[in-house]
């Protein structure tokens, strides 16, 4: 795919790669550069797709993974600041840091899983009351309609009050983690590389939290603009609305299973 018409001419060994200068004396041409094939594509998470539930899915399950990995850190930072006063001001610091994150943090991702489970079988319930073969006029289905928009709508609001909440927590951890490092450059070489590390860890979930919010902003944005349009009485918006909302139920049955997934495979709260 990346031949063309120069390639062709280096192939044939013409004259084009040879020229004579000012001199007469017949030099060779530099070689064309080479192409540089584009990066391959990135592998995705096998429900990814366009949709908000698409979106709420992966950012919920990398909220998820970086939440296991920040506690991975938390514990052995934990572990390290059992006791020995001649360390410093440090071992206080980070050792309550390492307790605030597990006392408040993983709860807070499990009712986020938990919020997104709820808000999925809503949304499919929604979905299947208005496929439902029953006989309205169109004043019924858009009454209907600015019923469910309105459920989904405070639905989505709620989330992502918890969604901003777990990111501006997450902020202030990662405030006191740097807080805290500064606090003892002195402090033991294995301390301080555990509590580096716990920082980007606890960094890591508070940017996977902040996409999660995103998400949800988005979900928020257009379920209000929804609402607004079906306001306006249109018919045929009415009539689209209805399609487009069954063309989710596939997306959010595969977010459903994948968050389902992630509520069984731990509480994100015990020692390992």
């Amino acid at each position: 795919m990346w031949l063309d018409s120069r390639s062709s001419d280096r192939d044939s060994g013409s004259g084009s790669d040879r020229r004579t200068d000012d001199r007469g004396t017949e030099t060779a041409r530099a070689p064309a550069a080479e192409p540089v094939p584009e990066p391959a594509a990135v592998s995705a998470s096998p429900f990814v797709d366009t949709s908000h539930a698409g979106a709420l899915g992966v950012g919920c399950e990398t909220l998820f993974r970086s939440t296991e990995q920040a506690l991975q850190w938390a514990w052995r930072l934990l572990q390290l600041t059992k006791g020995g006063p001649e360390v410093g001001p440090l071992v206080n610091a980070a050792r309550t840091c390492a307790l605030d994150f597990l006392d408040r943090v993983p709860p807070h991702v499990r009712r986020s899983v938990a919020e997104l489970l709820g808000y999925s079988n809503l949304w499919q319930a929604v979905c299947t009351r208005l496929g439902r073969p029953v006989a309205r006029s169109t004043e019924e289905l858009q009454r209907e309609l600015g019923e469910d928009l309105q459920l989904l709508l405070r639905g989505a609001q709620a989330r992502l009050g918890t969604a901003a909440a777990l990111e501006q927590g997450l902020l202030v951890h990662v405030g006191r983690l740097r807080e805290a490092r500064a606090s003892g450059p002195g402090a033991p070489l294995e301390l301080r590389a555990v509590l580096d590390a716990f920082t980007h860890a606890v960094s890591e979930v508070m940017a996977a939290a902040s996409a999660y919010r995103r998400a949800w902003e988005a979900t928020e944005s257009e379920l209000s603009e929804s609402a607004g349009w079906l306001g306006a009485g249109d018919p045929g918006f009415c009539a689209w609305l209805v399609e487009h909302l069954a063309g989710t139920v596939f997306a959010w049955r595969q977010t459903h299973a994948a968050v389902r997934l992630l509520r069984e495979l731990g509480a994100l709260s015990g020692q390992p």
